[in-house]
């Protein structure tokens, strides 16, 4: 048997990694492509494609959580702003209405309970056992609203 030199394994500072991170956050949000900074991270700091991998998972974690983190904090200034506009005395009406439909929004809970059923709100099971005045009625309906 051959002896081959064991490449000694060397550990890459907290600094360095992060460097690393940054710097491919800043590739992806240029448009590179991992086959574009996998060759220039091995590189640039001497280290495995398979590591570079791991420092792109990473990277695109941390920017997903960013953006998560600004999602929920921008809700949250939203709703307060909005509440604020609710409780000013100086605020006319229809600016208040439009907060609290805002917040509303914020919430989820702008959607509204339809009136009526429409053809697309049943199945077609419901639609074959209805009689056909009945479903003549719902067709003219939703001609009628489709005008």
């Amino acid at each position: 048997m051959t002896d081959t030199p064991q490449k000694k394994r060397v550990r890459t500072t907290r600094e360095t990694q992060a460097l690393i991170v940054q710097l491919i956050q800043k590739m992806l949000g240029r448009g590179y492509h991992n086959s574009d900074i996998k060759p220039a991270i091995t590189k640039k700091f001497e280290i495995s494609h398979r590591s570079v991998e791991r420092y792109i998972t990473r990277a695109r974690r941390e920017m997903r959580e960013e953006v998560e983190n600004y999602l929920e904090h921008h809700r949250v200034d939203s709703f307060f702003f909005y509440r604020s506009v609710i409780e000013n005395p100086k605020a006319v009406e229809r600016d208040r209405i439009r907060a609290r439909e805002r917040i509303d929004k914020l919430l989820g809970l702008d959607t509204q309970a339809p009136s009526e059923k429409d053809l697309s709100n049943y199945t077609l099971k419901e639609l074959n056992k209805m009689s056909d005045e009945e479903f003549d009625a719902v067709y003219q309906k939703e001609l009628d609203r489709s005008k």
